[in-house]
């Protein structure tokens, strides 16, 4: 016993010298790096960057995605002022084109409007008649007469402006993947700049197609679309705000930050809508284009003075060399030969290399079948933005006041569903997640305890019955206590230290000679006094004894480590937990927003008052819940390091139903406007009835695997 003893105090010093050796180390292990300085398979290197960021840099030098919310407003709010009006403008310019292409003869023209010059003479009254046609130009467009109503035009004008996002869908086609490549390499502040230079491309295009029209009008309409789609479009600068707020947000959070992103964009869509419409009522639509390349120009500004890069591989060395230490030299390697693979790759050729995210291979069924969620559900939405103007004006007359206030009231649902509806449905479903959980941790202890309630009543009953019950119960309990000390004496040397339990052996040994010869056996009071002596000559002296001390020391310790190593895999856990839970939520509001967008197509369709479709545009304005979702698990299947290469092969696919969006949606409404206008709505109805059936097969082990092996 006494060698036994002296051997395992001997390893308690050295495992106390070797902790001693480590105490530079945090007890507290890092969870994101392991033993051998990689990764951990289960965490996620964007959770370990966001960390690194918020640890070591201020709030005005931290990448954030609250950075994008004061810009997304900014630009909303003159982009909505702008759309209030532009469908008209262009509406307006087209009519125009149409008499000037087509000579008064126009039987069919000359019945609807009565003489085409007295239509030509109506044209240019009303788009000069605004006071700021003095600021620059002649023709400022108001609102098209209603001599522009009649079938023709509208038949030209859907084909004039099918045409023209065909134009631009084909450009952003071949340019989209390119620049969202770049970005990967060279960072998303620097994109974003060529998303507004591309602005006030088409802000200038707009302004020069005001004054002179007649001379470069109509080839400038389809000039500004090419040149639009070359510099990547309005796609761009979504992408980039999408990718720039993936590169600094957990998995976990990163649905309610594109939430937010898309409430900010909202909210200035809804001041910005009304106030257009005003504005272009009162002072005409040149008075907005000024507006804008204000707000463009400022806009620039914060994004060069203010906005921090979000690239890990462009920030200060000190944050690379921590980020590049917690990945491991793996992760490091794999994002080096990434950023390796786009250089020397022609910009034409990108869009061939985007489409290879969409290539089967057993894992990515859910990428894919998101992928086509977006096509589809981009060629249902852009052919409504294509059609909104024209069905509204020919159906209920519309203005481009009752147009403003259409989107306006859009604007407004879409940003109270991002901010009540969406956070109450997360918080719906983490209650009913947890108390499921608890339900399940629950389960076992409520099987084994009615065995425990049976045990106890049975003792109960028998200590009533037997007046040596407890006395046969103490013997059950020392008996146990009696095999651990033989078992494993070195912990009863640790706790001896304690004075504590030293004075709770002496008593152990004062009530084993003090039980009377009726409760128990004379062998078994024995057998108890002979352990207690034991212990008593065993207890060490705390004068002069130090090995002890030492060995207690190192248990704790030992304790400490342990705990803290339960306390990091616990983390963990939690960690991968909310990651699935998170990816399990954002597919089901996925699958809801696509039952309700769907739904609300159709009721379009049915409208026959104006407030029956204002009614219709409302609800189908809660569909926008589904779009961070999308975004969101779209991110969650491929490395932080291809970030800006996915979106931008997903903008690809959408750019491609761009293209295809005029030929399906606005030739149809070009062949049915005379017969059945309200037919679109149907077809935007099944392409969306599509995606709601496509997103019941997204399958949710998948997933699992993924945020596993993160």
């Amino acid at each position: 016993m006494a060698a036994d003893t002296s051997r395992r105090l001997n390893t308690s010093e050295n495992t106390l010298l070797e902790a001693d050796q480590r105490e530079d180390s945090p007890l507290l292990s890092d969870p994101s790096i392991s033993t051998d300085g990689t990764q951990e398979d289960n965490v996620d290197a964007t959770t370990i960057y966001a960390q690194i960021l918020e640890e070591h840099l201020p709030w005005h030098k931290r990448p954030s995605a609250f950075w994008l919310l004061p810009l997304y407003g900014m630009v909303a709010v003159s982009g909505g002022m702008l759309m209030a009006a532009l469908s008209q403008f262009e509406v307006t310019l087209l009519c125009r084109e149409y008499m000037n292409r087509y000579p008064p003869s126009n039987s069919t023209i000359l019945a609807a409007t009565g003489a085409a010059t007295q239509l030509t003479t109506t044209l240019l009254n009303t788009m000069t008649r605004s006071p700021s046609s003095k600021l620059m130009g002649e023709v400022n467009a108001f609102s098209p007469p209603i001599e522009c109503q009649v079938p023709e035009i509208h038949a030209f004008t859907a084909k004039a402006l099918a045409v023209m996002q065909v134009l631009g869908g084909i450009c952003a086609t071949l340019s989209i993947g390119y620049w969202a490549s770049l970005s990967d390499k060279h960072g998303r502040v620097k994109l974003m700049l060529l998303g507004g230079f591309s602005n006030l491309i088409m802000l200038g295009c707009l302004a020069i197609m005001g004054k002179w029209w007649d001379q470069v009008g109509f080839p400038l309409l389809y000039i500004m679309a090419t040149l639009g789609g070359l510099l990547g479009g309005i796609g761009l600068n979504a992408t980039m705000g999408m990718a720039y707020a993936a590169d600094c947000t957990a998995v976990s959070k990163r649905s309610l930050i594109f939430s937010w992103l898309h409430a900010s964009l909202f909210l200035g869509l809804m001041i910005g809508q009304p106030i257009g419409g005003v504005l272009a009522n009162k002072m005409g639509f040149m008075t907005l284009i000024q507006i804008c390349l204000v707000t463009t120009v400022i806009s620039g500004g914060f994004i060069v003075f203010l906005l921090p890069e979000s690239l890990p591989s462009k920030q200060s060395p000190h944050i690379r060399r921590l980020y590049e230490e917690a990945i491991g030299p793996k992760a490091v390697q794999a994002a080096a030969s990434s950023k390796r693979s786009q250089e020397n790759v022609a910009w034409h050729s990108h869009v061939v290399r985007s489409l290879r995210f969409f290539k089967p291979n057993g894992n990515n069924t859910n990428f894919i079948i998101l992928a086509a969620i977006s096509f589809l559900q981009t060629l249902a939405l852009n052919g409504t933005f294509s059609v909104l103007i024209l069905y509204t004006n020919k159906v209920f007359n519309w203005t481009e006041l009752e147009d403003g206030i259409l989107l306006s009231m859009s604007s407004f649902v879409r940003l109270i569903s991002l901010l009540v509806l969406l956070p109450v449905l997360v918080h719906s479903f983490h209650k009913w997640n947890n108390k499921k959980r608890g339900a399940l941790a629950a389960g076992p202890q409520a099987h084994d305890r009615p065995n425990k309630k049976d045990d106890l009543i049975n003792t109960s009953s028998s200590s009533s019955t037997h007046p040596w019950a407890a006395a046969e119960r103490q013997d059950r309990n020392d008996t146990d206590t009696n095999d651990i000390i033989g078992d494993h004496p070195d912990r009863i040397l640790v706790g001896l230290n304690d004075p504590t339990v030293a004075s709770s052996i002496e008593h152990l040994g004062e009530a084993a000679l003090n039980l009377s010869d009726d409760e128990e056996s004379f062998q078994e009071r024995r057998r108890r006094q002979s352990s207690a002596t034991l212990l008593n000559s065993t207890k060490p002296n705390y004068s002069s004894t130090s090995s002890s001390s030492n060995s207690a020391s190192t248990s704790r310790k030992q304790s400490v480590g342990s705990e803290s190593s339960q306390t990091s895999q616990a983390e963990q856990q939690k960690k991968l937990e909310n990651t699935r839970d998170a990816l399990k939520l954002d597919t089901w509001i996925i699958r809801l927003g696509f039952l309700i967008n769907s739904t609300t197509y159709v009721g379009y369709g049915l409208a026959t008052e104006p407030w029956m479709f204002y009614l219709w545009s409302s609800l189908h304005a809660i569909s926008i819940i589904a779009a961070p979702s999308l975004k969101s698990l779209i991110t969650s299947q491929v490395e932080p390091s291809q970030f800006g290469a996915v979106l931008g092969a997903v903008q690809v696919l959408d750019s491609m139903s761009g293209i295809l969006s005029p030929i399906v949606i606005s030739w149809v409404y070009a062949l049915t406007v005379g017969t059945m206008p309200e037919f679109v709505w149907y077809t935007c109805a099944a392409l969306t009835g599509i995606c709601t059936i496509l997103s019941f097969m997204i399958r949710q082990r998948q997933f699992e695997r993924r945020a596993s092996n993160a």
